[in-house]
């Protein structure tokens, strides 16, 4: 590996679940190399992903690792809110979650701790897992944006902003009223 590379190893689950998931690409670091590259096809900021390292099952603690590049320079969100961009990050935030869903992709896990910002508020999202369908997100989308706002990271945002937030995503869907509301 480069000094620019990461891996990320992933548990194991047993041998012979081991077997089937590294042979039909099911290993976590397998859905998250996917994940990556679903977001960056859609104009998205992710760590590049270099490819998923299988290990043989039973030969350790570890199925699988994504290799990816560094990303660099950055903070999560949480933290980035803290400070003077807390409104431009909560713009591309927005922006962003609007994107995936316009494209009919799900974001699994979304909190401000998976989502990374640089000095300027550009995001670059993390430990990415995505779901893909229209209906999954269809389905799906605003149950977990409110998820993020009271089960992790709940009081990050007031009221005010909270609602601003859902409007601001809102007026970025193609067709808002096929998303159901939490």
């Amino acid at each position: 590996m480069n000094e620019d590379e990461v891996a990320k190893a992933f548990p194991a689950k047993g041998f012979f679940l081991g077997w089937a998931r590294i042979l039909f690409k099911q290993t976590k670091a397998h859905k998250q190399d996917r994940s990556m590259r679903s977001l960056l096809r859609v104009g998205l900021i992710t760590p590049e992903p270099l490819g998923v390292l299988n290990f043989y099952p039973g030969s350790g603690v570890f199925e699988a690792a994504l290799i990816y590049r560094y990303v660099g320079e950055v903070v999560d969100v949480s933290e980035a809110l803290k400070g003077p961009l807390r409104a431009t990050i909560l713009r591309n935030l927005e922006r962003e979650l609007a994107v995936m869903a316009n494209h009919g992709i799900l974001f699994v896990d979304f909190h401000f701790r998976n989502v990374m910002s640089d000095k300027d508020g550009n995001l670059c999202w993390i430990d990415v897992e995505v779901k893909e369908g229209a209906a999954k997100v269809e389905k799906s989308f605003w149950s977990r944006i409110v998820r993020m706002n009271e089960e992790c990271d709940p009081g990050v945002l007031s009221a005010e902003e909270w609602q601003k937030f859902q409007d601001g995503i809102c007026s970025q869907l193609n067709e808002p009223e096929r998303f159901l509301r939490a």
